[in-house]
């Protein structure tokens, strides 16, 4: 529990004489380290990539068929790899674009949707929030259609203008006319053109990257956390694959040297992406402690975790995407574990939404819970003022009917 959490200078060389190394390696979920450092060894030599012991000793028992070993080496092309490949000339002609792209991609969810933040990626690639949300704009150009939309509004508008379909000119707006008013689409069933709407709409992917979601995907957590008299916590090695140097022999071709020091670079840019999630976590479980032994989770920032561990937040945020802490309650995602402040109370957002869950999970079916009954009760309960909108949008982010919309779901449960 000594362990220093400041960067070494070493470290920080190291981060900005690589980071075109780093940033895929240290964003890569557990699952996919392995294959994101084959494709790299594919094109370097000195690059040799092997299973852990830990691996087979834990996974491999004896009689294992060969379909399973087979299904392991097999390669699935991920979205983030898709896009990735995508963000080149002619649609991201400018190195300042392909940046900025890159940035926006770390922030689309795994539906494809775009879940940052337009003025945070600006001051990020130092450049204006208009230049930003034009380039987001491009990413309508892009396969699968409607990556990087706010919105299934949105995404269906991306859809609509990449569409291949024979559509006239009144088709389309009427389309238009309809995805930007989509949840009232009956209303627009009278129409002579519904019918070719439909026709066309029902082609669309709700979310955009549905074709690339997988709900049968094994949650492979990153390190486990065990709570005693102690805190303790373990990397799950078993998952890291082991990188080899091999230097069969001494060039003094430039194009070799180079492709060596980026084998050599590779290793200690492993060694850095396990030491930096080591530090993420230990911070995160030392400031929710009180999660990790049954109570709520505290206020807690990625800007605050940045400043603490002296990375960008940006970084931060690529370093716990897709990463994953086993413990006692569960299995929880690192993103889980950050939370704002309410205000500027030692409160956080998860303790009122927790809260929110609770109420409307013992409420009367006869007469639910109006956002107003449940801003009164967590007034009266947190002492504190808040406005009815600030429930509301808690709530649909729980993914929670109205009133009036849980009234008729429970009728329907009753029939």
């Amino acid at each position: 529990m000594a362990q220093t959490l400041s960067t070494s200078a070493s470290q920080k060389q190291n981060l900005n004489l690589s980071l075109k190394l780093w940033l895929p390696m240290l964003q890569s979920s557990l699952q996919d380290l392995e294959k994101h450092l084959k494709n790299v060894s594919y094109e370097n030599p000195f690059l040799e990539i092997k299973k852990p012991k830990e691996f087979y000793a834990n996974f491999m028992p004896q009689g294992t068929s060969g379909e399973f070993i087979e299904s392991l080496a097999i390669y699935n092309e991920s979205l983030n790899d898709v896009i990735s490949e995508q963000i080149c000339a002619p649609n991201f002609s400018t190195p300042n674009s392909q940046k900025v792209a890159m940035e926006i991609l770390c922030d689309i969810n795994e539906e494809g949707y775009f879940e940052g933040d337009i003025e945070k990626i600006a001051i990020t690639c130092n450049v204006y929030k208009e230049y930003v949300e034009s380039i987001r704009q491009r990413f309508s150009l892009l396969e699968p259609s409607g990556i990087g939309s706010l919105n299934l509004s949105e995404s269906f508008l991306f859809q609509l203008d990449a569409c291949d379909k024979k559509i006239d000119d009144e088709l389309y707006n009427f389309i238009k006319k309809i995805i930007k008013d989509i949840s009232h689409l009956d209303k627009y069933a009278g129409h002579h053109r519904f019918d070719d709407a439909k026709e066309i709409i029902k082609y669309f992917n709700n979310p955009p990257a549905i074709n690339y979601m997988n709900d049968n995907v094994q949650i492979i957590p990153d390190f486990f956390v065990d709570i005693g008299e102690d805190i303790n916590i373990k990397i799950n090695h078993a998952y890291y694959p082991d990188l080899e140097v091999k230097d069969a022999f001494n060039s003094k071709n430039e194009g070799i040297k180079e492709k060596l020091k980026e084998a050599r670079d590779l290793v200690n840019l492993l060694g850095l992406r396990k030491s930096t999630l080591y530090k993420i976590v230990l911070l995160i479980v030392e400031k929710q402690i009180s999660f990790f032994v049954g109570g709520e989770l505290r206020p807690y920032s990625m800007q605050e975790l940045a400043n603490e561990i002296g990375f960008a937040e940006s970084t931060i945020s690529r370093a716990v995407a897709n990463k994953y802490i086993e413990c006692s309650l569960g299995t929880f995602p690192l993103k889980h574990f950050f939370s704002n402040a309410v205000n500027n109370k030692d409160l956080s957002s998860s303790e009122i939404k927790n809260y929110i869950k609770s109420l409307v999970e013992y409420e009367d079916k006869e007469t639910p819970l109006t956002d107003q009954d449940i801003l009164d009760a967590i007034q009266e309960k947190f002492n504190l003022e808040m406005v009815r909108r600030t429930i509301t949008k808690y709530r649909k982010m729980l993914d929670m009917p109205s009133s009036k919309e849980r009234k008729k779901l429970y009728k329907v449960e009753n029939l």
